[in-house]
């Protein structure tokens, strides 16, 4: 008798742990993607935080290319600050990372059930997280339009960093890129001595001496879809009639 009954509660817990191991692994893993992704939002802003704090001179980013005349050319980024401000990020996220080594978080059991009244019942069963290799970071720049002669150059950065997952039934890794403006320069070019509206006419200074634009009409004309001139089926004007000897 009291084999059978061990027996049963044997059978019974293995059952309730391979069901909680299937059933738990989703709302699991969802609730570590996203504190992984707080995780990683809380290093970066704390890595542009130093480095302002500690006075980097963003500006220092581009150096720009000048010609005879002095008007801007082109630019290229200062290959030192570059460096500086790499190094300086990576080394304040991996700490970040680390000190994120203690962190704990729990999903009660009740979630596996899939109930929304016993989602907040019973144990929690923990999550860690560890992270896989360094941080990479990447400091590039890209160009917008910001009026007729201005262009607007962001100077962004882009951090990748993978952490793994930890579970009690299952462990899996999370990859988290991220990118963050640090800088903005504005390039004001020479005005133009004209150029066309969104109706096609010319504006400034010049507008007189500017050659003539047409824009092609717009997709079907006013009598497209209108139907003139032709006769539905069976109402032509020309239809032949009946002939009156004949029998209707």
């Amino acid at each position: 008798m009291l084999l059978t009954i061990a027996l049963l509660l044997a059978f019974g817990t293995l059952n309730g742990y391979f069901y909680l191991e299937r059933e738990l692994q989703p709302p699991l893993m969802r609730i570590a993607q996203l504190k992984v992704k707080q995780i990683m939002t809380e290093a970066i802003n704390k890595a542009i935080t130093d480095q302002v704090a500690s006075g980097a001179k963003l500006e220092n980013l581009i150096e720009w290319k000048m010609d005879a005349s002095g008007k801007v050319s082109g630019f290229m980024m200062n290959y030192n600050e570059h460096m500086r401000i790499t190094a300086q990020t990576i080394q304040t996220v991996q700490h970040t990372l680390q000190e994120s080594e203690s962190f704990r978080e729990g999903v009660p059991i009740g979630q596996a059930l899939d109930s929304a009244l016993l989602a907040s019942f019973g144990p929690r069963v923990p999550i860690r997280f560890e992270p896989i290799g360094d941080a990479k970071v990447e400091l590039s720049t890209r160009q917008k339009d910001a009026g007729i002669n201005m262009i607007l150059v962001e100077v962004y950065m882009r951090i990748h960093t993978e952490l793994s997952v930890i579970i009690p039934f299952n462990a899996a890794s999370q990859t988290v890129d991220t990118e963050i403006p640090i800088s903005y320069l504005m390039v004001v070019g020479d005005v133009p001595m004209y150029y066309y509206d969104g109706k096609g006419k010319p504006v400034g200074d010049s507008a007189a001496a500017a050659p003539a634009l047409t824009l092609p009409p717009p997709s079907g004309g006013a009598d497209a879809g209108s139907g003139a001139g032709v006769a539905p089926p069976g109402n032509s004007a020309d239809q032949t009639e009946n002939d009156p000897g004949e029998s209707p």
